[in-house]
């Protein structure tokens, strides 16, 4: 039988009480995404008509974003800055969308921005443009309002919409997901890989500009920017959502009407004077009469057991438990007539 888990926010300690109720210590969460309490998220897709053909419009204001892999492109950005000073280490980094339509096919790529792109803002209006300087739109935008003239600045991306790789958007992709299982209103979760700690640290380190506000309501990421001036730049630059192929995935934005469908982004981290080895899991068996724990480990490394049935005294189970890669598991078959137990796992050479 699995028992239910709650994250309570020590790390390396899991608690048992054989009745059926398990808190498993470890990672913390932050979910951000827009409420009540919180309304820091950025987003748009821009709509690439063609440089004399509506040209790369804006579509800030709608409460979608539409993504394909030729000319929809999904933009967003999360203002993570709360998290500063607050983690030792990023666990996770999960992109949630929630499915407007339900493609059968196809699959979302997200990358980071270039700083070249940093500059962009969601856009006060559903769809086109809005002339006029310091208008605070994508920077792609630019050509389209002025026909194409005068040429872009040399600090500026690639111009013709976000999709030339290194130019536009970093490679690799931060995450790819398909769409396997896909439904209306459902979610779909694009698990961030690489250095996280490193982008994590970026993005939080990053902040607006105080008192400036886009024409979408948001706060600036950087000051006013036009013609006449490099696009300036923070470190916060954003994400990019790509499609692959000719599939259309309409996602709901920050503006749905039902903020449970609001883009989120969800990050899972040690705080600081924590540890990154976290009990992952406990399995009860009452049939066989024993217990199981799983926790994140290290290739090579060496772990202790230790238990307690009061918090105070504890006993080592077993000094030279050897890793099984990203987890390791042990079983405590000694749990008869135990009404709650402790465990602690240590790491004790790598």
């Amino acid at each position: 039988m699995k028992l239910k888990t709650l994250n309570l926010w020590v790390s390396g300690l899991v608690f048992l009480w054989l009745s059926g109720f398990v808190n498993v210590y470890g990672i913390e969460t932050a979910v951000f995404t827009n409420n009540a309490e919180y309304s820091g998220t950025d987003d748009t897709y821009v709509l690439n008509g063609g440089a004399f053909g509506g040209g790369m419009s804006n579509y800030g204001k709608c409460k979608d974003i539409k993504v394909n892999g030729s000319n929809r492109f999904g933009l967003l950005r999360f203002d993570v800055s709360s998290l500063f000073d607050k983690y030792s280490e990023i666990q996770s980094v999960t992109l949630r969308l929630f499915n407007q339509n339900a493609p059968s096919g196809g699959a979302v790529s997200a990358y980071r921005l270039t700083p070249a792109n940093s500059a962009w803002r969601e856009g006060g209006n559903c769809g086109g443009t809005v002339l006029g300087g310091n208008r605070n739109e994508v920077t792609w935008t630019h050509l389209a309002d002025y026909g194409g003239f005068p040429a872009r600045p040399s600090s500026w991306a690639s111009g013709q919409g976000p999709t030339m790789a290194g130019v536009d958007y970093r490679e690799p992709a931060l995450a790819q997901t398909n769409n396997a299982g896909a439904a209306a209103d459902a979610p779909i979760d694009i698990e961030f890989t690489g250095d996280l700690t490193a982008l994590i640290n970026d993005w939080s380190l990053a902040s607006t500009v105080e008192g400036c506000r886009d024409r979408g309501g948001n706060p600036c990421w950087t000051g006013n920017w036009n013609w006449a001036q490099p696009a300036p730049e923070t470190t916060n630059e954003g994400i990019l959502l790509r499609g692959l192929g000719a599939t259309t995935h309409v996602f709901h934005s920050s503006e749905a009407s039902d903020a449970a469908l609001r883009p989120q982004l969800i990050v899972k981290y040690i705080p600081p004077g924590g540890s990154a080895m976290v009990i992952e899991e406990l399995m009860h068996d009452p049939v066989a009469g024993e217990v199981t724990l799983s926790w994140t480990s290290r290739s090579g490394g060496i772990y202790a057991i230790d238990f307690s049935d009061n918090l105070k005294d504890w006993i080592e189970f077993d000094d030279g438990i050897q890793s099984g890669g990203e987890s390791t598991s042990f079983t405590d078959t000694m749990i008869e007539g135990v009404l709650r137990r402790f465990y602690r796992v240590r790491e004790i050479a790598q």
